[in-house]
Formats: C-alpha cells, sequence, structure tokens
C-alpha cells in the first residue's frame, strides 16, 4: 500500500514540472511577440493578396548597373512609338530636300556678237568673201520654272550687227538694227552650269546698205532693204560666276532669207529695165541668211 502511494506521489511530481515547464515556453513566446512591431496595412494588403496576378502589359527588363555606367541625363518619360501611318509618312527633313530655286525671275543681259551670212545661192568671183562683223545687243529676261532644274526664259533684245565684204574691190556695208525675241528652254545640269536652246524670232526695226565711192557709181543705184520678219534657232550654255552673275556662250543659225525681194541682174530678163523704187543688187543676195556667234553677260536682279 505505501508503494502505491509512493508511485501516485511520483507521477503527479512529474505532472507538476511538465506543466511548469509548458508555462515557462508559453510566456517567452508571449514576450518576443509583444516587442516585434506590428505589421502596417501596406504589409497587411500586400499579405491578404493572391500570390498570382494578372499578366501586365510586357516591359523592357531592366537590368541594375553601376552609377558609372548610367547615361548622365535620363529622359523623364520613354515617348510611345509612332503609328504605322507615321512610321510611312516621308521624312521632310532627309527624303524632301528643301528646293531653293525661285519660280520667276527677271534679269538684265548684254552680248558682244560676231556676224556672218552665209548660203548665198550664187557666188560671184568678183565678191571677196561672205559678209562678217561684229555687233551687241542688250535686253530684259525672264525666268518662268516649269519643273525642277527646268524653265522657260524668253528674251527681249535690241540687236546691232554690220558686216561688210568687198565687190570689185569696194567695200560694201550691211547695217541692221532688230528686235529679238529668244523664247527658250533653259535646263540645269550641274549645280552651277546650264545649257540652253530654243526658238529665235526677228522683227527688223533699221537697215542700211552702203558701198566706197557710191556718189560716182554709174549705172543702177542699188537698194536692199531686210526682210520685216526671220526666224531661226539659238543654243547655248552659261555658268554662274556668283550670285546671279552669269556669262554664257550662245551660236544663232537663221533659217529665212534676209532679202528675198532683192532681185540681182540676172533676175531680170532681156529687155527689162530696173525701175525706180527696186530692190536690186549687182550682186545676187538669194539665199543669204544670218548666222551669229553671241558672248554675253546677265545678271538676275529678281
Amino acid at each position: 500500500m505505501k508503494k502505491f502511494w509512493t508511485l501516485i506521489a511520483s507521477t503527479m511530481l512529474v505532472a507538476s514540472a511538465a506543466f511548469a515547464q509548458d508555462d515557462y515556453d508559453y510566456a517567452d513566446q508571449s514576450e518576443e511577440q509583444a516587442s516585434e512591431p506590428w505589421p502596417n496595412e501596406d504589409e497587411q494588403s500586400s499579405e491578404a493578396e493572391p500570390a498570382e496576378e494578372a499578366p501586365a502589359a510586357p516591359v523592357a527588363k531592366q537590368v541594375n548597373k553601376p552609377a558609372s555606367a548610367q547615361p548622365a541625363t535620363q529622359t523623364a518619360a520613354t515617348p510611345a512609338p509612332a503609328s504605322n501611318a507615321q512610321a510611312n509618312e516621308p521624312q521632310e527633313s532627309y527624303e524632301r530636300p528643301a528646293n531653293n530655286e525661285q519660280k520667276f525671275g527677271i534679269g538684265l543681259r548684254a552680248a558682244f556678237d560676231y556676224g556672218m551670212m552665209y548660203g548665198f545661192k550664187n557666188e560671184d568671183d568678183d565678191v571677196d568673201g561672205s559678209p562678217t562683223g561684229i555687233g551687241f545687243e542688250g535686253g530684259l529676261m525672264g525666268r518662268i520654272q516649269l519643273v525642277s532644274n527646268l524653265h522657260f526664259a524668253p528674251e527681249v533684245n535690241i540687236a546691232f550687227v554690220r558686216t561688210e565684204h568687198e565687190y570689185l574691190h569696194q567695200k560694201r556695208t550691211y547695217t541692221s538694227i532688230d528686235l529679238e525675241i529668244p523664247l527658250l528652254m533653259r535646263g540645269i545640269v550641274l549645280d552651277k552650269f546650264y545649257v540652253t536652246g530654243g526658238p529665235q524670232l526677228n522683227l527688223n526695226l533699221s537697215n542700211d546698205f552702203d558701198y566706197d565711192n557710191k556718189d560716182a557709181t554709174e549705172g543702177y543705184e542699188e537698194k536692199i532693204d531686210e526682210a520685216k520678219f526671220t526666224f531661226g534657232l539659238a543654243v547655248g550654255a552659261g555658268f554662274n560666276i556668283i550670285e546671279g552673275l552669269f556669262i554664257d556662250v550662245r551660236f544663232y543659225m537663221g533659217l529665212m532669207d534676209l532679202y528675198p525681194d532683192v532681185k540681182s541682174i540676172s533676175d531680170y530678163e532681156d529687155g527689162d529695165i530696173v525701175s525706180e523704187g527696186d530692190d536690186f543688187s549687182y550682186i545676187s543676195m538669194k539665199g543669204a541668211k544670218m548666222m551669229k556667234i553671241k558672248a554675253g553677260l546677265s545678271y538676275w536682279f529678281i
């Protein structure tokens, strides 16, 4: 019986010791929890959110770089990519360079001319060469742009030329003042170089014919009048010296007879006489046309 109570007492002692140990551990845990700060609302809400979220728009992966590799300046926001229509639209600053050509222009031109008659149908052995001589011209010129590097460039010039040759050792002189109207096309080949060409209309304003010893010459008096209108072609090229100032060389070839109404001795039949007022020449002027080589200087002030 004594042993029985001894066993019960031992059991109760062991149970008391175990219960005291549990109380000690629980008190320690309570003190540790009381010493830790309570989580704020953001942390609680983040803990309350589910682990998986809806996928966001893809963004570029950011890589942490050392401060020395970072650019000196950073923009606040990356611009949105251009739409397809904007991407396909040509950029003015690259694909469409600025065109500084003026659409219209007005200028002045002056030229030194060398003239020569050519195309005589009936050459006389007593005639010493074709009439040649010098002259000059000056007037207004215009420019109208048709397309890039191509212009319509008409001109209005007053031209003077005097040519001469000899017949029976007597000098014969032909003087003419014309209103020339070149209707030219001008094409820019290089930055400072251009070529030009087109028809030219000529309206005769005044002409004169003279020869040596005119008063002492016996026989019929010669009268040589130039046609009121002639036509030809002109071609040339020019170069830009400085801004607005050009030099040019031009060649003109007449395509119409200068003296279509002038008769010669061979044009009169036997028994015919030269009537007073007839255009008459002792040498044949049939087929005579004008050819000119011109060296000019022009300036565009508009």
